[in-house]
């Protein structure tokens, strides 16, 4: 018997993720492309979707309305600005919503924890799943390793990135301040040059370094006398970030109502 195809529909289809979404599930054996939306006025409004990212025609034309069918999977890495909007449309049609939009407002994270009542969202600042995984990693280690070891972690990213350190990085020193009893707002050092002292020892120092066409690296290292562990997560492809997205689509076309992320989609969550 053969599978049924799983309709994925894409908002925010003219950006790197959303044509790489695209490729995906071009690529795909077990989906289908049902619809691609991207801003009402945008260039790419009208153009064949296999044609924007890069590929032959396949009838799909982007539009700038989002009408979900019951049966599809809405994956939205589109602007904040229209969050509010997506949100309601998925919820008022019933259908499963994976979010990777960043800079949500307070409002938007409330609207969320309330459209999770409906349906099932998985929202999550990076998808890859080796990302997810050295989430877990982390705080493992420093809950193992004890306060005798010192954490510090760099990244890398693209010359065009402009948040820094990034969110990433962030999400790995809380989770190792948290797994350890600190507080990661009070103990994060993100810049040592215009201090003049020896590095205290509850600090979890943060590096940021921006160059070439790295889509991101992260190394967190655990410092030690006469040891040192290091655990790395290089992205060579923006692809990862949307093939954990469509794993999390997968997984929340069979889940009941509720806000999840990658944690759960992984099987992580205590």
């Amino acid at each position: 018997m053969n599978q049924r195809m799983l309709s994925i529909i894409i908002v925010g289809a003219r950006g790197r993720m959303g044509t790489a979404l695209i490729r995906e599930v071009m690529d795909s054996e077990d989906m289908t492309l049902g619809a691609c939306v991207d801003r009402s006025g945008g260039p790419g409004i009208g153009q064949d979707a296999g044609r924007l990212a890069g590929g032959p025609e396949i009838g799909v034309l982007v539009t700038d309305d989002l009408k979900p069918r019951r049966g599809s999977v809405v994956v939205d890495f589109s602007l904040p600005n229209a969050t509010e909007a997506r949100i309601r449309a998925c919820v008022e049609q019933g259908i499963p919503l994976i979010i990777g939009t960043t800079g949500l407002s307070e409002e938007d994270d409330k609207l969320l924890v309330e459209a999770g009542e409906s349906i099932p969202i998985v929202y999550a600042a990076n998808f890859s799943v080796g990302v997810t995984l050295l989430l877990q990693l982390a705080g493992e280690a420093a809950a193992a390793l004890g306060p005798d070891w010192e954490a510090e972690l760099f990244e890398l990213h693209h010359r065009f990135k402009r948040d820094s350190p990034s969110g990433t990085a962030l999400r790995i020193g809380k989770a190792v301040a948290d797994a350890s009893g600190r507080k990661f707002s009070e103990v994060a050092m993100t810049d040592r040059a215009s201090l003049r002292r020896a590095r205290e020892k509850q600090e979890i120092g943060v590096v940021a370094l921006r160059g070439g066409d790295s889509p991101g690296e992260h190394t967190l290292m655990f410092l030690g006398e006469g040891e040192r562990i290091e655990l790395t997560h290089r992205a060579g492809d923006r692809a990862i970030f949307a093939r954990g997205a469509l794993r999390a689509a997968r997984w929340a076309a069979t889940q009941p109502p509720g806000l999840y992320d990658m944690f759960d989609v992984l099987g992580l969550r205590e």
